[in-house]
């Protein structure tokens, strides 16, 4: 109960306090025409702790950061600030940036927030908004302009912060994360940056680097921005920072650079080698201009990745839509990129994985491309990747393409393991698989309730590769299973394959060389490879065994049905 009174009136606000503690409100003082500077923060000295609010349609000046403290809430609708010309400083900031130590309870809600032309300054006053060593931050419905300098929101040793429903006119990055930051949530994103949307930098270049560590539980969301680099970057930092347990979510609009970057800026020392661990990707419909991808990996510590739910219709891109391209060799633990939705691919393909690249783990999960340049490969592996899953692709690819590809110009492309299942390609030309350099290395594939219409080949080899086939069907009257080179060896094992009537079944060059073990394989067994217990069945009649079923038994070829050898 309150037993005593008194009327204060401040900064043209008016504040009751009485016995018992309550919530200090006030109001703004009205703009003077001039420089409000001091009129602000002396009201937010006197609503430190309680809520602020900026009278609606006032339009303020001010030549120095307005200082907002611990358990406020700074109310600004329909409120504008203008940081002027030559102030060379930040526009708003929490007491921690000056004073040192932690806030806590921040909250600042609408109003517009420009930073005049010629503003300058150096370093990290070059940004408009910056927070610092706060936990518990609130950014809501804000409007940031700015012709010039740095970030517009620019976040450092943050916990539980929360940037949402924010529209940018801005010329450098949107919200930038440095560390240590944990727990952060930004959302709902609108306008045009003149740099990266969002950014994650644990460290930062050496004129903005005032605090730095890990960044960790960030989730990113609801971004549809015209960007002129990145919509969101991901960086490690230097290798004793990282990026950890990232999700970007439903990303739209337009980027000139990559669309999600994840891994180094090899531009400054800073921003490269730190760690990037678990990052999800998922819900992305953004595009791109040429020569740029959807997501770039190109970290040289990147861990464990998922890109999921893209949606992708350019004809006229010719850049992969996934990039895996570390400048120096580097290794990702585990990429899987599931429910990709291609309305139309253009040069492709869809994850390209550079020569600098090792994936220990490749999974490629539920993938369609309804249409596609001619040529395009769906997967091309140039550097190396342990085990590849491959399942339930269904994908259109005209002309001399392939579902995966180890390119010609890779001398040393490898795919250690590789499986393919429930998929269905179509098509005119190339096949399914392909690896023509003798130096390429694929010793294993594994292809299980797959059909191809249309593609000539199952696989093209110049490799030494055993094939694994089961419920493999082949509509192709042209080709068959194996086209294989002259430096090539294919073991076919398997069972339930099924190709078009009149189909070579396999082709083999001088020096290559087809053993089988699928008795489903229709061929001319007098190319094959005569191997104990090595089975087949022979579509040359003139052969003394005659055509059916044929098992080979002391390097002579005998027929299940009749007995007749050959």
């Amino acid at each position: 109960m309150i037993t005593r009174r008194s009327l204060i009136a401040a900064a043209g606000g008016l504040v009751l306090a009485g016995d018992s503690p309550r919530p200090r409100r006030i109001v703004l003082p009205a703009p003077s025409g001039g420089d409000d500077t001091a009129a602000l923060n002396a009201a937010l000295r006197v609503g430190a702790g309680g809520l602020v609010r900026g009278p609606r349609g006032a339009h303020y000046q001010v030549s120095a950061p307005l200082v907002v403290h611990s358990g406020t809430t700074l109310a600004m609708a329909e409120c504008t600030v203008t940081l002027t010309a030559g102030s060379a400083c930040n526009l708003l900031a929490n007491a921690a940036v000056a004073d040192g130590g932690r806030d806590r309870d921040i909250s600042v809600i609408g109003g517009t927030w420009v930073r005049a032309d010629g503003v300058g300054g150096r370093g990290v006053d070059l940004h408009t908004l910056r927070f610092r060593r706060v936990d518990h931050l609130v950014l809501k419905g804000l409007a940031v302009e700015s012709s010039g300098d740095k970030y517009a929101i620019s976040l450092g040793d943050v916990t539980d912060a929360t940037v949402t429903r924010i529209r940018f006119a801005v010329q450098s990055d949107g919200v930038h994360i440095q560390g240590p930051a944990a727990r952060t949530r930004i959302a709902t994103l609108r306008g045009s940056t003149g740099d990266d949307t969002v950014a994650i930098t644990p460290r930062d270049w050496e004129a903005y680097d005032d605090v730095w560590g890990p960044v960790t539980d960030t989730v990113i969301e609801d971004v549809d921005v015209a960007s002129a680099a990145a919509l969101v970057k991901v960086l490690g930092g230097s290798p004793e920072t990282a990026a950890l347990r990232t999700t970007v979510r439903g990303v739209a609009g337009r980027a000139r650079n990559n669309v999600i970057w994840a891994g180094d800026d090899t531009a400054e020392w800073r921003t490269t080698g730190g760690r990037v661990d678990d990052l999800v990707v998922e819900q992305i419909t953004a595009a791109t201009i040429p020569g740029r991808h959807l997501v770039y990996l190109n970290g040289s510590n990147v861990a464990r990745v998922r890109v999921r739910g893209i949606k992708f219709a350019d004809p006229g891109a010719d850049g992969a839509l996934l990039r895996v391209s570390p400048v120096a060799a580097a290794t990702v633990a585990e990429l899987t990129v599931e429910g990709v939705d291609v309305a139309h691919l253009g040069a492709g393909p869809v994850v390209r994985v550079d020569p600098t690249a090792r994936i220990q783990r490749l999974r490629v999960d539920r993938l369609t491309v309804a249409a596609s340049a001619a040529g395009a490969s769906v997967l091309q592996v140039a550097g190396a990747v342990d085990d590849l899953t491959v399942r339930a692709i269904s994908a259109a690819s005209p002309g001399d393409s392939y579902l995966l590809e180890l390119p010609r110009w890779a001398a040393n492309a490898t795919v250690r393991q590789a499986s393919v299942s429930d998929t269905g390609v179509a098509g005119r030309g190339g096949g399914l698989v392909t690896a023509t350099a003798a130096t390429h290395t694929l010793p294993k594939v594994t292809f299980t309730n797959v059909r191809t219409a249309g593609k000539t080949w199952l696989v093209d080899l110049n490799t030494r590769t055993d094939l694994l086939l089961s419920r493999v069907t082949i509509d192709d009257t042209t080709g068959g299973v194996a086209k294989v080179r002259g430096s090539g060896a294919a073991v076919v094992r398997g069972n339930t394959l099924r190709t078009a009537p009149g189909a070579q079944g396999v082709s083999i060059a001088s020096g290559g060389s087809v053993t089988s073990y699928a008795l489903d394989l229709a061929v001319d067994v007098s190319r094959l490879v005569r191997a104990e217990r090595s089975s087949a069945t022979n579509t040359n009649d003139r052969l003394s065994c005659g055509t059916g079923p044929v098992v080979c038994a002391g390097l002579t070829w005998q027929n299940l049905q009749t007995g007749a050898t050959y």
